[in-house]
């Protein structure tokens, strides 16, 4: 029985990664469908449509959580660091390291499983226990490519708007900040540029890479999660439950492991 267990235990993992992989592969495969001129405006269609639900209306939620933590960290900031001639300086380098490096990917990738991940879980969901994939293959139309494609494309380009606007707003907020209680001959611009001195490269590489692979992995893990839903409409909630802690725990992961490597 044990053994029985530890086998069980061993194969479960293994036989995840073999179908994320190979559902992976499968969307690639369908990319081909875009040098297809009619196809590749379905495909725009559905593509726009999703980056403006994931990405656009997630901008609001962003920028307000960037306002908050550019004022309450630049408030910490303030206690523990004297006025001094350098204190732009200062800031600016905290703050690439805080936000740039970690809490702003983090955050946007949390906001992102959140609001549009679980989502997309859900609608897949749906379709999947209604039978409408085989409606679709029915009438000769893939619906990897209709719903899947557009996903696998939009979540990374999302996450990497939601990263811009969140560290834009919490350089905003933390001149504001130093503004109204350090120096108020602070200009907006200058201290942005500072800000864009202290991002070297390796900053700009491994942030893109943040948004790029982990908004695929988000992506194709909704995917699969939705396309597990069998004939039981409980097996819809229980898909969102187990793909929200997937998501949590692989996107924290990938970004700690990109951070570590990078720096």
């Amino acid at each position: 029985m044990s053994f029985s267990i530890a086998k069980t235990m061993l194969l479960n993992p293994i036989n995840y990664f073999v179908d994320i992989l190979g559902l992976l592969v499968f969307t690639f495969r369908e990319t081909r469908h875009l040098l297809d001129k009619n196809k590749r405006k379905l495909f725009s269609f559905f593509f726009k449509r999703q980056l403006f639900n994931t990405g656009i209306k997630s901008i609001y939620v962003s920028c307000f959580i960037a306002l908050l933590f550019g004022m309450i960290t630049a408030d910490r900031l303030f206690l523990l660091i004297p006025p001094s001639t350098h204190l732009v300086d200062i800031y600016a380098e905290w703050f690439v390291i805080i936000f740039i490096r970690e809490l702003g990917p983090l955050i946007s990738g949390f906001i992102l499983i959140a609001r549009s991940a679980t989502a997309i879980t859900a609608e897949i969901g749906h379709l999947k226990f209604h039978n409408e994939f085989e409606v679709l293959k029915g009438q000769r139309i893939s619906p990897v490519f209709i719903f899947l494609l557009p996903v696998f494309f939009s979540f990374p380009l999302s996450l990497l708007l939601m990263f811009f606007f969140f560290n834009f707003v919490c350089m905003t907020s933390v001149w504001l900040y130093l503004s109204l209680f350090s120096d108020n001959t602070i200009i907006l611009f200058d201290f942005v540029t500072v800000v864009i001195n202290h991002i070297s490269v390796t900053e700009v590489v491994i942030t893109s890479c943040k948004a790029v692979v982990g908004g695929l992995f988000i992506g194709i893990i909704s995917i699969h999660s939705a396309t597990m839903v069998a004939g039981r409409f409980t097996d819809i909630s229980r898909s969102l439950s187990k793909v929200t802690t997937t998501q949590l725990l692989g996107f924290f992961v990938i970004n700690i492991s990109l951070s570590i490597l990078a720096y």
